[in-house]
């Protein structure tokens, strides 16, 4: 059994919905296939990735971007005991990284409208159903009337996803992506720590902490969990809206490289063909595994371009 623990997440957060278009769920599936190789590619332009054959997916928008398209590049290839490495590759002319951070204005803070860029696996592990055919649409449910209580999650056990979630903001810069699952309760994540946490009072309208000022920022520009301190009387004017948390365990299964150009982001995920959890999936070379991608342009909740539903083989 898996746990049921762990906060219920809404349709209205990160990827609590991977809302598939009317117009992508009668696509059918691509086919992305990961090509053996005698060593994993160490970064974006190793020489491995020349043999795997790309496939360009195009995306539907939804909400703020409904109308709009946006094709994704994808390679994948792996190694027989190794691990499996995906590259990931689309158009963004702006890197966003404000990631809502605080700003004071006067004598009270405000979050900046700026959000992060973002993309989003979810492999089916378990068999969802109507998944294969109609993608991340089937796990979004919307039965309440208050959209705060909408959940993503599998009808019924023991059906569930393993989810990958790369952010430009939250998990890009300590190089990895999220590690989660959704099974029929709703998202949670995998065992261990990374996860970034919430700078904000218990007023909700405005951050504790800022970067010690006795500390040289490891990362300037972002907030370690391990170098705040709190802002007291402190005379700031900005201050990041999440704390980075180191990555261990489960939850830092996926190794992540990722470069903007000023024209698009290239992301590389890298994780271990069998990680022996049971809540990821265990990638066989014989099979054929079914999932949903989606990209988020400086945007989170239903603002999104998604894929039909697509499948990953190996040759």
């Amino acid at each position: 059994m898996l746990p049921r623990k762990t906060l219920l997440i809404s349709c209205t957060t990160l990827v609590a919905c991977l809302y598939m278009t009317a117009s992508a769920l009668g696509g059918g599936s691509g086919q992305i296939v990961a090509a053996k190789v005698k060593k994993d590619p160490a970064g974006l332009d190793a020489p491995e990735w020349s043999k795997a054959k790309p496939m360009t997916v195009s995306m539907d928008g939804v909400g703020s971007f409904e109308g709009k398209k946006k094709d994704l590049t994808v390679k994948a290839v792996y190694t027989k005991k190794g691990k499996i490495s995906v590259l990931l590759s689309w158009d963004d002319p702006t890197k966003s990284m404000d990631a809502q951070a605080w700003v004071k204005e006067g004598d009270k803070w405000v979050q900046k409208k700026g959000n992060m860029d973002r993309v989003a696996l979810n492999f089916e592990v378990r068999r969802i159903k109507k998944f294969a055919n109609k993608g991340c649409a089937v796990l979004c449910h919307s039965d309440a009337k208050d959209p705060k209580e909408w959940k993503y999650h599998t009808e019924k056990a023991p059906q569930f996803g393993d989810l990958w979630v790369w952010e430009s903001y939250r998990t890009d810069p300590l190089g990895y992506a999220g590690d989660y699952y959704v099974d029929d309760d709703s998202r949670k994540a995998d065992k261990g720590t990374g996860k970034a946490k919430m700078n904000i009072n218990k007023f909700r309208n405005g951050p504790v902490y800022m970067q010690d000022p006795a500390k040289k920022p490891s990362m300037p520009g972002f907030l370690l969990d391990t170098e705040k301190v709190k802002i007291g009387d402190a005379d700031i004017k900005e201050t990041p809206a999440w704390m980075l948390t180191k990555f261990s365990g489960d939850f830092a299964d996926i190794k992540a490289v990722a470069k903007h150009d000023g024209k698009k982001w290239t992301v590389m995920l890298q994780r271990k063909l069998k990680t022996g959890s049971d809540t990821d999936v265990e990638f066989k070379t014989k099979k054929k595994y079914s999932l949903g991608i989606a990209v988020f342009d400086n945007s989170g909740m239903y603002n999104k371009f998604t894929s039909p539903p697509l499948k990953l083989s190996f040759k």
